[in-house]
């Protein structure tokens, strides 16, 4: 911290007993103004030199010094009894405080703080191991008219929504690319898509639709029977999947034997 300045106005005299002014007068320098007070001698004058006392000038006005670093207060005594006297630069560097970006460094540290829990711009977030990173409470699950995300284009016009409910509707703007699911290293009889008949589970076994890793597509319209696969191009075929052929084949049906 920076040396304080003081003395050099009006208001800062040496006076006697009667409030006249003394000039020439010696006086000492203190950090408190009770008996217990500790005088001050890192003192210095306005070009920086030691002071080894404090001199009235010729008119009796206590002339501008430094005290020591951060002080804002001293008390002057001129054998009459200490006098408060405050920084004169008070002001000015009130002034600078208040104009400066980060005067008390509170904004950094806030900055540096929430980018561990809400990332800035392009900023990076670190789930913790074991633990749910963001938690949506919804007001009511049955409310299909709030949103927990919403991407909306600049018109308001909404594109991709998650529903309070927990559905998921996806609708892109650009590239057409609705839903692009990476599965590397998945082995064929793990399912990289799996619409449960109940609550979605990983390890859920009510399977009616499954994508498995080798690509191959398996519905069930119970848990042992197989459902049809209708489609534009395959008309009134079906698809069957399984280590065995179907047992009542129809022209243009089409067996993908696993197993």
């Amino acid at each position: 911290m920076a040396r304080n300045l003081f003395g050099g106005t009006a208001s800062d005299v040496a006076e006697d007993v009667d409030g006249r002014r003394i000039p020439g007068a010696v006086g000492t320098v203190w950090n408190g103004p009770s008996g217990g007070a500790t005088q001050v001698l890192d003192l210095t004058d306005q070009d920086g030199a030691p002071l080894v006392q404090l001199v009235a000038d010729n008119r009796g006005f206590i002339p501008s010094f430094y005290g020591p670093d951060g002080i804002e207060r001293l008390w002057a005594d001129f054998g009459n009894g200490r006098v408060g006297l405050l920084s004169v630069t008070i002001g000015e560097r009130l002034d600078a405080h208040k104009a400066a970006g980060d005067p008390h460094g509170d904004r950094a540290y806030v900055a540096e703080q929430l980018v561990n829990y809400v990332p800035t711009r392009g900023g990076t977030v670190t789930s913790p191991a074991a633990l749910d990173w963001l938690t949506a409470m919804v007001p009511d699950p049955v409310d299909a008219t709030g949103n927990v995300l919403k991407l909306a284009g600049p018109d308001g016009t909404a594109y991709t929504v998650l529903k309070n409910t927990g559905a998921l509707y996806i609708n892109t703007k650009g590239q057409r690319a609705g839903l692009a699911i990476g599965a590397p290293g998945y082995p064929a009889g793990q399912p990289i898509i799996n619409v449960s008949n109940g609550s979605a589970s990983p390890t859920s076994t009510n399977a009616i639709f499954q994508v498995m890793g080798d690509g191959s597509v398996v519905t069930k319209g119970s848990l042992t029977a197989t459902g049809p696969v209708t489609a534009s191009n395959v008309g009134g075929a079906r698809v069957f999947s399984g280590p065995n052929p179907p047992a009542t084949p129809q022209a243009g049906d089409v067996w993908i034997q696993y197993g």
